[in-house]
This record gives C-alpha cells, sequence and structure tokens, in this order.
C-alpha cells in the first residue's frame, strides 16, 4: 500500500513538472528574479506574488515567496539609510545577506552597508579629549583602568555615540561610589 501511495506522489509530481502550469510558473519566478536583478523591485514583487498565488503548492512558490521576502528587507533597509537610521537599516540588510545569501540583492545589501558604515563614521563627533575633574579621591589611573575593565568606548581621537556618554557617566559614578565618594555628581560637557 504504501509503495503504491509512493509510486502515485512520484507520477503526480512528474505529471505536474511537465504541465503547462509548471512552465508558467518558472516563467514567473524567472522574471521576477530578473527583475529584481534589474532593480525594479515593485515589479519583481507582483510577479513572485503571481507566481505564489496561482501555483501556491509548486516548488519556485517556496523560492519565490523567499525572494518576496528579501526584496522586503532590502527596501526596508533602504527606507531606514535614506532616513538616517542607520543601525535599523543595517539590521535590514544584514538579515538579507544571512538569510538570502544566493538572492541578487546580497550584493547591493552589501554594498549598502559599507556606504553605511562611511557615512556613519563621517557623521559621528570624534572625541578630543576626557577630563575628570574634583575627582581626587580616586587615582585618575584607577579610573582609566575600572572604565577599560567595564569597556567604556570612549576613545580619544574616535568617533562617539550619546549612549557611550552615558555609559561612562554611569560607570564613572559606579567607580567612585566603589572608592568611597558615595553621592557624586556627575557632568558631562560636549
Amino acid at each position: 500500500m504504501k509503495l503504491l501511495g509512493l509510486s502515485i506522489l512520484v507520477l503526480s509530481a512528474s505529471l505536474y513538472a511537465n504541465s503547462p502550469a509548471a512552465d508558467t510558473a518558472k516563467q514567473l519566478y524567472d522574471s521576477g528574479i530578473r527583475l529584481t536583478s534589474e532593480g525594479n523591485l515593485g515589479e519583481a514583487r507582483i510577479t513572485l506574488q503571481k507566481l505564489v498565488d496561482l501555483y501556491p503548492h509548486h516548488p519556485l512558490a517556496i523560492e519565490a515567496r523567499g525572494a518576496i521576502d528579501a526584496t522586503l528587507l532590502f527596501e526596508e533597509g533602504q527606507t531606514r539609510a535614506k532616513a538616517g537610521k542607520y543601525q535599523t537599516a543595517s539590521v535590514a540588510f544584514e538579515t538579507l545577506i544571512a538569510v538570502y545569501p544566493e538572492n541578487a540583492l546580497a550584493a547591493r545589501a552589501r554594498s549598502a552597508l559599507e556606504t553605511i558604515g562611511a557615512k556613519e563614521k563621517s557623521s559621528r563627533t570624534v572625541l578630543q579629549s576626557v577630563e575628570f575633574r574634583e575627582v581626587a579621591a580616586v587615582p585618575l589611573d584607577d579610573i582609566r583602568a575600572a572604565m577599560a575593565a567595564r569597556e567604556v568606548r570612549l576613545t580619544v581621537g574616535q568617533p562617539y555615540r550619546s549612549k557611550d556618554l552615558k555609559q561612562a557617566k554611569l560607570a564613572l559614578q559606579e567607580i567612585l561610589a566603589e572608592r568611597g565618594a558615595g553621592r557624586v555628581k556627575v557632568e558631562v560637557r560636549t
């Protein structure tokens, strides 16, 4: 009985593979992938969605769903990058590359990540100096060592973000509290 069921399944799969529907599905898929490669993502998504809608059980429908998801990720990354939301744009592009490495958009996503990296680097403010005033209770070398141990990312001559400053402020408060300098006001000036 199992052998008969398997034979029917193999026979129906081979008949489906040679049917006009399979030819149409392949044409839709190829067209959608070509449109993606050409950068016409909206048309590509419509074409691939047509394949999924008309032939949901065709093996290429799974591939088409993945290609649709890749276009959505790429467009999301582009939208966020244009809005200056580089971190979330990077997540979209990195996800596309990780999940759909064979997709035609993966190379474009890598290029977009490089562009974002360059923009982030050029748009960040560079740290000129770090000063600790009125902390005589704790030697400066001890403060620097404790900040390094806490992986505070403030390095003179390097770009920094506002969250780096907040992290440094909290770390300094903790360090001073540990050394008995209890309630100390820590102020950050930029």
